[in-house]
């Protein structure tokens, strides 16, 4: 007996585990349907529909897509067909053709159209790809990648810390003879002037020389409107700056900005990647200076006593990295939208032969791209360096051993990407010509920075239903305001006369109600002819017809109160 009672109890027992699992199951399956429908729902929310333009039937000198507006999360709404339909009818659009309309794509969230481009013939919208052109690289400007290159610096007018003028004339002057700004104003480019100053001798002499800087500020204008609109601004690198200069640097970093703002051109501030003794006051800097570019390479070279990275995106504690670079400014509330990263399209070279015995490493030189490639790239592989994020290569040349630190595509590719997390406005390049217009580091660019899709704006748009209405509405504001004036006009003219009749004035005044709508239909459209009519701006329409239609609900209570005796 107690086997059965037990073999009964064991049943009841997977019974009721039997249909636990079977509402589990259940459960689950809703959750996955729901889940489904979700998916789908956003797909068709988030979608982005295409047209294909065929040259070979579309022949006219419009391309026309007719369609019906996505509306989500109207699936009840559906049920009642005349109301969608009367909601949901055709728009009608109009594209200019072009020779670069391939494809029309629309946004069906943000209701807009893109064109697709190729690859490499844009940047996206906001987003800066900077580069420096050194006077040394000659004419190779003539190959630099313009259509993704947002800004182009000219590096460099050297300052004479005795009179402000240029240090270098001849090199400065090359540039206005040169092609260099035909170049960038073809591509749309931003052309920038690099003005340097270095030492802490030099800095200080130039900062507490008022009639320096005075005539540093009239010759660099000068300079920059001998080529009538070819500048953009200044970019003003200042390195070594004594800590008790600091305050004075300030000084002239706002009166420069405020020169420059004048004439309509930027300032473009360059920063080191660790602000010793606190030299350059970025809150007090921020609002004076367009971007910010920190110069985000040197981190190891001549002045270092190990080899290491010279753009390191993390390094061991207490070390400056890019991460703690960028992160001074993001700490201050400094928005990345402000801040520009240049990385180095260089590399160091070490002499690291007595290293392994327990002696020092010596610096060597540092090199290009291009010539670290074509000398090691076909003879040694490199190392990957997980911490920095960078490469080096170990190479053996007359006996000696040597590292070679330095980015190429794949570092670099995954400096963009940590770029764009930290929302940074751009990156930049020391220097152009260094990389000889690699592909492999341009295509890097165009597929971090590059844009796919150009917005664009239909020539016409016919739009029916309520969208239609909406559309006309809105488009004849104007109109339509004077009409509410004038009809307000008309009802105020034949309201008055009306009143002559003392049987109106009985119907019209007795009742409170009806004072009351009389003056809120003065009140209202007075609001709304005024708002439509003048286009004002909406709080100074709110007021004046506030003011117009308590003027007409006076003059109903003062005619009302004088004709009271009357109405008993």
């Amino acid at each position: 007996m107690f086997s059965v009672i037990a073999s009964s109890g064991m049943s009841q027992g997977l019974g009721g585990v039997r249909k636990g699992l079977y509402g589990a199951k259940r459960q689950v399956m809703r959750e996955v349907n729901r889940s489904k429908r979700d998916a789908n729902q956003m797909n068709k929310l988030l979608s982005n529909k295409k047209r294909d333009v065929d040259p070979a039937s579309d022949t006219s000198e419009y391309i026309m897509w007719s369609m019906a507006p996505n509306v989500p999360n109207s699936g009840m709404i559906r049920d009642y067909h005349y109301v969608y339909t009367f909601l949901h009818n055709q728009q009608e659009y109009a594209f200019s053709r072009d020779p670069d309309l391939k494809t029309i794509q629309w946004d069906s969230v943000n209701n807009e159209f893109y064109k697709r481009i190729e690859k490499g013939e844009k940047l996206q919208e906001g987003t800066e790809v900077m580069g420096w052109h050194p006077y040394w690289m000659g004419d190779s400007y003539k190959e630099y990648r313009y259509k993704m290159l947002s800004i182009i610096s000219f590096y460099a007018y050297d300052i004479n810390p005795n009179t402000g003028a240029a240090s270098n004339p001849d090199i400065t002057d090359s540039l206005l003879s040169s092609s260099l700004p035909d170049s960038a104003a073809k591509y749309g480019t931003k052309l920038f002037l690099s003005v340097t100053s270095f030492g802490k001798k030099n800095n200080h002499k130039f900062l507490h020389d008022q009639h320096s800087r005075d005539f540093f500020i009239s010759e660099v204008l000068a300079f920059m409107a001998a080529r009538k609109g070819a500048f953009a601004g200044v970019d003003l690198d200042f390195e070594e700056i004594d800590s008790a200069d600091a305050p004075k640097f300030t000084e002239f970093v706002k009166q420069l900005s405020s020169r420059l703002t004048a004439d309509e051109y930027k300032l473009i501030l360059n920063v080191p990647y660790f602000n010793e003794h606190n030299v350059f006051d970025y809150r007090a800097l921020a609002g004076h200076v367009w971007y910010f570019n920190i110069m985000g390479y040197d981190f190891s070279g001549e002045h270092s006593a190990y080899p290491g990275s010279v753009a390191p995106i993390n390094a061991l504690t207490n070390q400056p990295s890019l991460e703690t670079a960028v992160n001074d400014f993001l700490n201050l509330e400094i928005s990345g939208q402000q801040i520009i990263l240049s990385l180095p399209l260089y590399g160091v070279t070490w002499d690291v032969t007595k290293l392994e015995n327990g002696g020092g490493a010596r610096y060597e030189n540092s090199l290009p791209y291009y010539m670290i490639q074509s000398r090691y790239d076909a003879i040694y592989n490199p190392f990957y360096d997980a911490l920095s994020g960078s490469f080096f290569y170990v190479i053996q040349e007359d006996d000696k051993r040597k590292m070679c630190w330095f980015e190429n595509e794949i570092s670099l590719d995954l400096k963009f990407k940590w770029a764009q997390s930290k929302n940074l406005r751009g990156i930049g390049f020391w220097a152009l010509g260094y990389e000889q217009n690699s592909n492999a580091i341009w295509k890097t660019v165009e597929d971090n920075y590059g844009a796919e899709l150009i917005k664009i704006e239909p020539i016409h748009t016919e739009l029916s239903g309520t969208y239609g209405l909406a559309k006309a509405i809105v488009s004849h504001k104007r109109m339509i305001g004077l009409g509410l004036l004038v009809l307000a006009a008309f009802l105020a003219l034949g309201f008055a006369l009306s009143l002559r009749d003392w049987r109106v004035r009985e119907v019209l005044f007795q009742s409170q109600g009806f004072r009351f709508i009389y003056g809120a239909v003065f009140l209202l459209m007075a609001i709304v002819g005024l708002q439509w009519c003048l286009n004002t701006d909406g709080s100074w329409s709110l007021i004046v017809g506030l003011l117009v239609g308590a003027t007409g609900i006076a003059i109903i209570n003062i005619i009302f109160n004088r004709y009271r005796d009357d109405l008993r």
